[in-house]
């Protein structure tokens, strides 16, 4: 399911378990749009507050290579927070 999100080095480094959704963390950063993801950790106090507690449902909405920021749902709410402060959110 997430092997489409990740880049070809990802899915070495994740291995056969990628495409089956049992993958590895991975910042919140590295997610294409589109991307559909659950919170396993969040270092960010901040984002914390916005709801981006463990267990949440992420919907990435928008995250382009060249932007240092990224457009995320949570529930009925949307966010833009930095690519900094989503690298510091791992999901799955």
């Amino acid at each position: 399911m997430f092997r489409r999100f990740f880049s070809k080095r990802q899915q070495q480094r994740c291995g056969r378990r990628a495409g089956q959704g049992l993958c590895c963390a991975h910042p919140l950063s590295d997610f294409a749009q589109g991307a559909d993801v659950v919170v396993l950790s969040n270092g960010d106090r901040k984002t914390l507050e916005m709801g981006l507690f463990s267990g949440a449902l992420v919907h990435v909405m928008k995250n382009r290579p060249g932007d240092t920021s990224m457009v995320v749902a949570a529930g009925e709410s949307r966010y833009i927070i930095s690519k900094e402060a989503a690298a510091k959110i791992q999901v799955r």
